[in-house]
């Protein structure tokens, strides 16, 4: 030990040991502080939405031109659906001027959910059980007797009566019409009237009755859901069910309306077809989720409208919803889906009842298309509540009305349209399209065999021109494959191969 006269006794330095306690304890308020932050994100984050779960779609009104619009229009659905309110005002008409499409959509959360509703019990492994079944009972098998797969139309109209006679002469002819057609192609036809699950009203009601009859009708391999409104004005078409292999929905649709520019009326739900699948029982209990009237289904309108583009403000419905879940869902239904836009499967009738004139002059049944559309769709119109409307899906907004005597001229004509080739197997045809009475078109024949097959050829798709290509390599003449000199030998000597 040193002695104090030589500084060999040193007092114990205090600055440094208060200078590392004093960081210490900073460094202790920093993670003390972060905690707390994360404790009460995780409780605002669980405020929100007790009994439901929000997704907000990035861009589906209109790409924002910043961070902050994207927060503010985040913070703005949220406030609307929480204190059930009407949008802001301020907010209202500037969001549905324009589009603008967005080169990345992607989920900011999870997809909409109801606790408590389901549309039944929950079926499992459905494609071993058919296929079992089917094997079981030959009697009952999933082909036609032309071998296509079997098909079931399906439909549906109210319980009771129209407001008006004229309503009820309208579903009389739409059964009609599509009969005609089941018959002249091997399809059976199924038509409800009874409500089948209370809390699904209104288009929603096409969902409990879809899943019902698959579970029934196991031998059925497509449901074809056609709405009520709708007809059939080409009656040779043929559903191109081979171009279906692999796929479970067909819609009539467009990707870039879907995808890009996120629009409400990107696919339509009044005529589409469904396979009978495990896979369509896992969509319909998904698609379902908000068609429960009451406030789940006012609550998802509001959702609906703030993220699907040009979506008037009212009540959730089918379309929108199946639109909604095809893009927070986009890998898990997506690659099932087929967008049919080859042909008419959902054509709207204002675009289409004033060409039928100019289409009976240049074309022929058989395509599907605009030379001859498969299914007019009387989107907007009413039949069974006095034959006028809005129209709020399919095609166009809320404020596009029609007049019940349109919509009556218009049904009209597209029934007389479609039963003019139905009468022609008879040897008749309406007066115009605009009446009902009928007129002999061809003489009495002493062989209605060949009167009948005249008649059916007219419904099918004639045959494309073969077109004679201008190569001369392809125009040649194919030479016969000369035998090699030893085989021509051996024939000589009288030699043949067995094989």
């Amino acid at each position: 030990m040193g002695t104090p006269a030589a500084g060999g006794w040193r007092l114990p330095s205090r600055g440094r040991s208060s200078s590392s306690k004093l960081t210490q304890r900073a460094i202790n308020n920093i993670r003390f502080a972060l905690l707390c932050a994360f404790v009460t994100l995780l409780v605002l984050r669980g405020t929100v939405g007790v009994s439901r779960r929000l997704v907000y779609i990035a861009g589906s009104r209109r790409a924002p031109s910043g961070t902050n619009k994207v927060v503010e229009d985040m913070e703005r659905t949220l406030r609307e659906i929480r204190a059930d309110s009407d949008p802001d005002p301020e907010d209202g008409g500037s969001r549905a001027a324009t589009t603008t499409p967005v080169a990345r959509y992607y989920d900011r959360g999870s997809a909409w959910s109801t606790q408590n509703y389901s549309l039944g019990p929950r079926v499992t492994r459905w494609n071993a059980k058919r296929r079992r079944w089917l094997h079981l009972n030959p009697g009952f098998p999933s082909r036609d007797a032309r071998g296509n797969p079997r098909v079931l139309l399906v439909t549906a109209s109210p319980p009771g009566p129209c407001d008006t006679p004229g309503g009820d002469h309208f579903l009389l002819r739409a059964t009609k019409n599509r009969m005609d057609y089941c018959r002249l192609h091997g399809i059976e036809y199924a038509h409800a009237m009874a409500r089948l699950d209370a809390e699904l009203t209104g288009g929603w009601a096409k969902l409990p009755l879809l899943r019902r009859l698959m579970l029934v009708h196991p031998e059925v391999e497509w449901l074809w859901w056609m709405d009520g409104d709708a007809l059939v004005t080409d009656m040779g078409f043929e559903l191109p069910l081979a171009r279906y292999e692999g796929t479970h929905l067909v819609v009539h649709g467009n990707s870039h309306l879907l995808f890009q520019q996120r629009s409400w009326v990107a696919v339509s739900t009044g005529s589409f077809l469904l396979r009978n699948c495990q896979w369509s029982l896992e969509l319909l209990d998904a698609w379902a989720v908000m068609g429960p009237r009451g406030r789940a289904r006012d609550d998802a309108g509001r959702l609906l409208t703030a993220t699907l583009y040009g979506r008037p403000a009212f009540e959730a419905d089918d379309q929108s919803a199946l639109i909604h879940l095809l893009l927070t869902e986009k890998e898990r239904w997506m690659d099932k889906v087929y967008l049919e836009n080859e042909y008419y499967l959902h054509g709207l009738w204002a675009g289409l009842v004033g060409k039928y004139e100019k289409v009976m002059e240049k074309h022929h049944p058989g395509y599907g298309d605009d030379r001859w559309p498969f299914v007019t769709h009387f989107v907007g119109c009413k039949p069974c509540s006095g034959g006028g409307g809005r129209s709020r899906r399919g095609g166009g907004n809320s404020s596009d009305e029609y007049p019940p005597e349109r919509c009556v001229s218009g049904m009209e004509r597209a029934f007389n349209f479609a039963d003019n080739q139905v009468l022609r197997l008879y040897g008749f045809r309406h007066e115009s399209l605009a009446s009902s009475d009928v007129r002999r078109v061809t003489n009495r024949s002493a062989n209605p065999l060949e009167a009948k097959e005249d008649a059916l050829s007219f419904l099918k798709k004639p045959k494309d021109p073969v077109v004679q290509s201008h190569d001369v390599r392809k125009n040649r003449k194919r030479k016969g494959k000369k035998d090699s000199v030893l085989a021509r030998v051996l024939k000589r000597l009288g030699w043949r191969s067995e094989f």
